[in-house]
């Protein structure tokens, strides 16, 4: 890294009501990472990262950081779901987004990545090291 000061939040998710359909889990997810990040005065711009069936929720994450006034640096996808058309918002993407894959990614992901025009960072794992190392590269 180049000396920057970087922060890193990695809040736990409460469990989710035992009525909650699927959309409201999705909710209070994002509004609860909002608030996560308002906390602990995440200095913009920030980077997103987020992974696996998480991953389509990060255009509503992107949405919640433009509402607070708070710059979004980019999103990294780490073989994430990829966030279909319809739960796009608006200008989403309004940041570079970098799609990090294994060789064990899902080939149907990382092509629609490919054709999204995002940024693939190809890892030969997922071991916290090499990811860290990879998303180091993007501060």
């Amino acid at each position: 890294m180049d000396g920057r000061n970087v922060s890193v939040i990695s809040p736990t998710i409460p469990a989710a009501e035992p009525n909650d359909d699927l959309r409201t889990q999705h909710a209070h997810w994002v509004a609860y990472l909002a608030v996560a990040l308002s906390k602990a005065n995440a200095v913009s711009p920030v980077m997103l990262v987020l992974s696996g069936t998480n991953g389509p929720l990060v255009t509503a994450l992107g949405f919640s950081q433009r509402a607070s006034r708070r710059a979004v640096g980019g999103y990294v996808l780490v073989e994430a779901d990829i966030p279909s058309a319809q739960s796009r918002i608006n200008d989403w993407p309004d940041a570079p987004v970098f799609y990090v894959a294994s060789p064990t990614a899902d080939p149907d992901a990382c092509m629609q990545a490919r054709l999204r025009g995002w940024t693939m960072i190809d890892v030969p794992d997922l071991s916290a090291p090499v990811v860290s190392a990879a998303l180091a590269n993007l501060l």
